[in-house]
């Protein structure tokens, strides 16, 4: 509907006192991806026994000192979205695409030749996407429940009337900023649903708290259109120190700083809503961009009982987020007797800190020589221990925090992988498996990848193809309207990585 207003000096910024950050916000940053290198992609990055990789690094840190020589290399990565979002049995599809360069990685090798136990020394450090936010979805149907006026009547029920009226010579923008400066949220919310007339007061009274429905006072069933654009992305940069002691076992650990940008526009178009209204259509956007920093911590070893068998283990701690976000909120509506826009270009802004849970893992491995490998890998997360800070009893977020307890569970994900070797050539497959995590919706995803390399003596040319599909349900908005949304993202990623031996 319009761009993101960039000039600070063009609007006020300020700390908004109960911006209701949701369980559901905090999912897109912990849901596991398979992203990385074309030979971890391709193997369905189960390489938490083998090492040997650069992606490896970023889940087992111990991997590092599994590498014979020093490289630098780097990953590019075409990514294909589509999406098929059902809303109350209606489905549509959109397709989005992007390019990225997903991973950079440089490792150096340092042999101790002077008959310590310890006989390697590895230095690394690795960037690579974790999450790949640029995705769309358009979900468009008939809503029988509810409509947008449930959306602002859940808000404002509760809020004086003489908190949301405009007094003389006072501008929206000023009554706006004012209610996020004082009231909070919901007092700009119930603002934005009466000045647009969405809702009503029972009574014109200032002592009034309680409203009703304006736009649909008959409850008719109306269309909606509902269109999501993200962009963004979440990023692992990762410093490690590894080590070989003496021939079968290898330790390692990562110290890991986290940039996160997420940016997301939400645009309901709503209408059909009976002789009953004067409405003919509302809509109603949010502009949410959220950026954030965060750090954590990795212990790995990987360890060879036998001349073929490789195990592995790693610890990934949570990671500790400081999170900002900026919410830029417009709402029209048209009558038959005129249209009104209600467009505060006041960004609300807010700060907050999560943690994710942390992550265990394990692998086994079996070489056969110089012909092949087989891989397995276990990751196991408890999403039960995502966490907001509550500071100073931020009723908010105690609220998520137990809902978040209520609604999510342990969940495993699998990786399976092969390779197979003729002469200079590789030849991989793989397979990736995420439970559902979430008690009371489907929250999965499943995959298969395959991929190919040219070994040509100092550097290495690869490639992957993978296919995941993703399955999970979210719903209109936190409050009021609720309904669900099941969204299926088929996601293709055609990646091509060059690694040079230094």
């Amino acid at each position: 509907m319009k761009k993101y207003i960039p000039h600070v000096l063009m609007i006020s910024l300020y700390s908004l006192g109960t911006f209701a950050q949701s369980m559901d916000d905090v999912l897109h940053f912990v849901r596991p991806e398979l992203k990385g290198t074309a030979r971890y992609v391709g193997m369905g990055g189960a390489f938490n026994a083998l090492g040997g990789d650069l992606s490896a690094v970023g889940d087992n840190p111990a991997a590092a000192a599994v590498f014979l020589n020093s490289e630098v290399g780097l990953t590019l990565n075409l990514l294909e979205n589509k999406n098929n979002a059902n809303y109350f049995g209606n489905s549509n599809d959109v397709e989005s695409e992007s390019i990225q360069l997903d991973q950079f990685g440089v490792v150096f090798v340092l042999y101790n030749d002077d008959g310590n136990d310890f006989t390697k020394l590895s230095l690394a450090y690795n960037h690579k996407k974790e999450q790949i936010f640029d995705n769309k979805f358009n979900a468009i149907g008939v809503n029988s429940n509810r409509s947008l006026e449930d959306y602002f009547l859940a808000f404002a029920n509760g809020i004086p009337y003489s908190d949301i009226k405009t007094y003389d010579d006072e501008r929206l923008s000023d009554s706006y900023k004012f209610l996020g400066e004082n009231r909070g949220f919901s007092s700009q919310q119930a603002f934005l649903g009466f000045q647009s007339y969405m809702i009503n007061p029972v009574e014109l009274d200032d002592d009034n708290t309680q409203y009703v429905s304006n736009s649909n006072p008959q409850g008719q069933a109306v269309n909606h259109n509902y269109f999501v654009t993200q962009t963004g992305k979440n990023n692992k940069n990762s410093i490690t120190l590894a080590s070989q002691y003496k021939q079968n076992l290898y330790l390692g650990i990562n110290l890991n700083s986290h940039q996160t940008r997420l940016r997301r526009i939400y645009n309901l178009i709503e209408n059909n809503y009976g002789s009953g209204s004067t409405f003919n259509y509302s809509e109603f956007e949010n502009d949410l961009l959220t950026v954030g920093e965060g750090f954590s911590f990795q212990l790995g070893l990987i360890y060879k009982p036998q001349k073929n068998i490789r195990m592995g283990l790693s610890y990934q701690s949570p990671v500790w987020y400081q999170m900002s976000d900026e919410l830029l909120q417009t709402l029209i509506t048209s009558k038959d007797n005129g249209t009104d826009t209600i467009d505060p270009q006041i960004i609300n802004f807010y700060e907050y800190d999560f943690s994710t849970p942390s992550v265990l893992s394990g692998g086994l491995a079996y070489v056969f020589g110089t012909k092949g490998l087989i891989s397995l890998q276990y990751d196991r997360v408890n999403f039960q221990n995502i966490s907001f800070d509550i500071k100073n009893g931020d009723a908010n977020f105690i609220n998520q925090n137990k809902k978040i307890k209520n609604s999510l569970k342990s969940a495993g994900t699998l990786k399976l992988g092969a390779e197979y070797r003729i002469d200079r050539l590789s030849l991989r497959g793989g397979y990736f498996k995420r439970q559902n995590f979430n008690q009371s919706a489907q929250d999965v995803c499943i995959g298969m990848s395959s991929g190919l390399s040219y070994d040509f003596g100092g550097s290495v040319l690869s490639f992957a193809l993978s296919k995941v599909e993703y399955e999970r349900s979210e719903s209109m908005y936190q409050e009021g309207l609720t309904d669900f949304i099941q969204l299926k993202n088929n996601q293709l990623q055609f990646l091509v990585s060059y690694a040079l031996k230094l």
